[in-house]
């Protein structure tokens, strides 16, 4: 069994979402595409219940989806100032070495 890594957990619940997404937008078309003319109190309950359901899975949806990015927002500022600082760095000597040949080859 190969350990998950954070990629494959992103990609996991990515994908998790869009199929739960794809799922609520079904149920969501079935309950509006029932026929207005049936008037079957029960069939009504349980679209309500239905509907209940979507709505409190898509505001958790919603809730997680937000919470997703905050935490992405966050490992982007923690990695994102040392990386571009080690970026910076990095540039900078190669520039530095890139000016000292330069200088070196027009002395000759």
């Amino acid at each position: 069994m190969t350990p998950r890594t954070a990629d494959a957990d992103t990609e996991w619940l990515d994908e998790m979402m869009t199929k739960l997404q794809r799922e609520l937008e079904r149920q969501l078309n079935r309950v509006a595409a029932a026929k207005a003319g049936d008037d079957d109190s029960r069939e009504r309950a349980a679209d309500a219940r239905t509907l209940n359901a979507l709505e409190r899975t898509l505001e958790r949806l919603a809730r997680l989806e937000r919470e997703r990015a905050l935490v992405k927002e966050k490992k982007i500022a923690k990695h994102g100032g040392s990386a571009r600082e080690a970026l910076e760095r990095r540039l900078d000597k190669r520039l530095a070495a890139g000016r000292t040949k330069d200088g070196a080859g027009g002395a000759e």
